[in-house]
This record gives C-alpha cells, sequence and structure tokens, in this order.
C-alpha cells in the first residue's frame, strides 16, 4: 500500500505492462521497441479507454508501419523517406480521425526506417503483431491489476466540497447581511473554486460509470455510484446559489435586527447540516423550515417589485437560502 501511495497505481501498471511486453517479444524473437511503446501509451485512467484508443492506435500504426515500408523501398534510407513517411502518416491519420494514434503511428513510422531490413512485408507483419501485444497486455494489465476505482476519491471529494460550500455559505451571507465591506476580498473567487473541484469530481464518476461493466466485482456499487453522481448533481446546485449570493452588492437591509440574526442563525444551522456539523434531526429540520417559509411569503408580501427595479436584496437573500435548504434536504435523503 506504501510503494501504491508513492509511486502511483498507473506508474505500477505502466511497469508492469512494459516487463511483459517485453517478455512475451523476447520469447517470439520480436523487436519489443514498437510493442513496449504502445503498451506505455495505452495505459489510460479507464479500461474503457484502453479498449477504445487501442482499437484506434491499431490501424494507425498499420498506416505508419505501412508507409514506412513503401518508402524505404523506393527510396531507400534517405531523409526524403524519412519526410514522406512522417508527413503522409500525419496527413491520413488525421483524414481518418484517427487522432488518438497518430502521434504513436508518427512514431513508428520513423523508427521502423532503421530497423527494417529487405524482408519490408514481413517486417511489415511483425509490427502489427508487437502492436497486437502491446495493446492487449496493457489492456489486460488496466483491467485486473488495480482495477481503476474511483467511489472512494469521489466520496472523499464529495466531503470536502460540502464543508467548503457550508462555510462560504455562512460567509456570504454574513457579509450580505451584516457588513458594508466584503471581509474576504476573494471571497468570490473561493466559490468559483469550488466549480472546479465538482468538474473534476463529476469526471471520476464518469470515468467510473465507463468500467462498472469490465469489472464484475464493481457492478454491487452500481447503486451506490448513481447516489453519488446525484449528490454531485446537488452539489453543483448548491455551488450556483451560493455564487449569487457571494455577487450580490453590499446594501442596507430592511429587516430588523432580530429578524436579521434570525435569518443568519437559520444559514448557520442549515449550513451546518450540509457540513455533518449538526447533527439532522427532522423534527428541528423542519421547524425550521417552517420558519424560514414564512419569513419568506413575509418578505414576498411586503416587497415592492416595479419591472424597471431589480429585486430586493432581502428577498433574493431568503429566495436563494430557501432553493438551497430545499437541495440539501434532497441531498441529505441520499445520504441516508
Amino acid at each position: 500500500m506504501k510503494v501504491q501511495a508513492i509511486i502511483g497505481n498507473r506508474v505500477i501498471k505502466t511497469g508492469i505492462a512494459v516487463f511483459f511486453t517485453a517478455l512475451i517479444c523476447k520469447w517470439l524473437d520480436f523487436p519489443p521497441t514498437f510493442a513496449v511503446i504502445t503498451a506505455i501509451v495505452t495505459i489510460e485512467p479507464t479500461v474503457t479507454d484502453s479498449i477504445k484508443k487501442g482499437l484506434v492506435r491499431f490501424p494507425a500504426s498499420a498506416i505508419g508501419a505501412a508507409y514506412a515500408v513503401i518508402f524505404l523501398a523506393l527510396f531507400g534510407n534517405s531523409p526524403f523517406t524519412y519526410m514522406l513517411a512522417a508527413v503522409l502518416t500525419i496527413f491520413t491519420c488525421f483524414r481518418l480521425n484517427l487522432h488518438a494514434g497518430l502521434l504513436v503511428a508518427t512514431l513508428t513510422a520513423i523508427a521502423m526506417i532503421e530497423v527494417v531490413d529487405n524482408s519490408y512485408f514481413l517486417s511489415f507483419l511483425i509490427r502489427l503483431a508487437t502492436t497486437t501485444i502491446g495493446l492487449s497486455v496493457s489492456t489486460l494489465v488496466n483491467m485486473f491489476v488495480f482495477p481503476p476505482n474511483y467511489q472512494r476519491s469521489i466520496h472523499k471529494q464529495i466531503i470536502s466540497i460540502r464543508k467548503q460550500l457550508s462555510n462560504h455559505m455562512k460567509r456570504c451571507y454574513y457579509e450580505l447581511i451584516f457588513t458594508k465591506t466584503p471581509l474576504d476580498l476573494n471571497l468570490n473567487e473561493k466559490v468559483g473554486n469550488i466549480y472546479k473541484e465538482l468538474e473534476s469530481v463529476v469526471l471520476l464518476s464518469l470515468y467510473q460509470k465507463k468500467d462498472l461493466k469490465y469489472h464484475h466485482i464493481l457492478e454491487k456499487r452500481d447503486e451506490e455510484l448513481e447516489h453519488l453522481r446525484k449528490q454531485i448533481h446537488h452539489l453543483r446546485m448548491i455551488q450556483y446559489h451560493v455564487t449569487n449570493i457571494s455577487e450580490q452588492p453590499t446594501t442596507k437591509f430592511e429587516w430588523s435586527v432580530e429578524k436579521q440574526k434570525s435569518v443568519f442563525e437559520a444559514v448557520c444551522y442549515f449550513a451546518n447540516v450540509l457540513a455533518d456539523k449538526v447533527v439532522f434531526e427532522e423534527k428541528e429540520w423542519k421547524a425550521r423550515r417552517t420558519q424560514l417559509h414564512q419569513v419568506f411569503q413575509e418578505t414576498l408580501k411586503g416587497a415592492q417589485i416595479n419591472d424597471t427595479e431589480k429585486l430586493p436584496i432581502e428577498l433574493v437573500a431568503i429566495y436563494e437560502l430557501t432553493s438551497i435548504v430545499e437541495i440539501i434536504e434532497k441531498h441529505y435523503s441520499l445520504k441516508k
């Protein structure tokens, strides 16, 4: 476990794939260089990506090998051969939408010029065989050696994001209600950075979703993964509403001091529930939610809304808070 933490699973898997690829090539008396290069670039974050990109890299490598053999036969080992092999390999792969295999194909074309002997067709077949070995070994290693499992990372990031949103939620409402100048000039930027973290965890969830069909042991976690994906969606919605609050101008509230304190106390309660700092109790939750809805109705009735003016800051604040509370409630039901 310590070795994994220091080196990383992907590095270990790459080493294993390279070793067995070279070993098989030595047994078959094939040059291992091209196979090893293919094995290295085929280790992807997911098994799905390894297979998909492998299916692209095989024909791309075949194209590069073919061009190398053809121009070597026509012009010999000359600069003209290198130029034509590289340019036409890139052009052909690009036109055939084999972008994932373009680099490997070009390297293959260039490297083969030095190693091909007079048996051009045999060299071409050996190149296809070594490509197949590299693709197969790396895909099998990616599938069975430390198979990608991102759910633990997803869960940890969700907890971290909930805590950050909780803190930002309290800070944004405190500045909006009680202060005329921001206490944290970088608050908007910090709230925006959560969006990047959410996109990162969304990407991990997509990786995990892709690989469920290849790892039967993970199929039992399919429902758990769907719950995590729904939680991520809720956190994205909460981040959206918190961002709206952080971008509101600081203006004086028409609420009484007691009402301001009451609303901020509610903000702290709901934010602490989101961060698991307060134990969720259904009775207290419903009571505070009912109180919040009453404040919303009172604010809505007392608001003077004109077509040419923005909504009163009090109405915006209570509306955003009500929306956040509803999302937290859905989020908490999934956590249970």
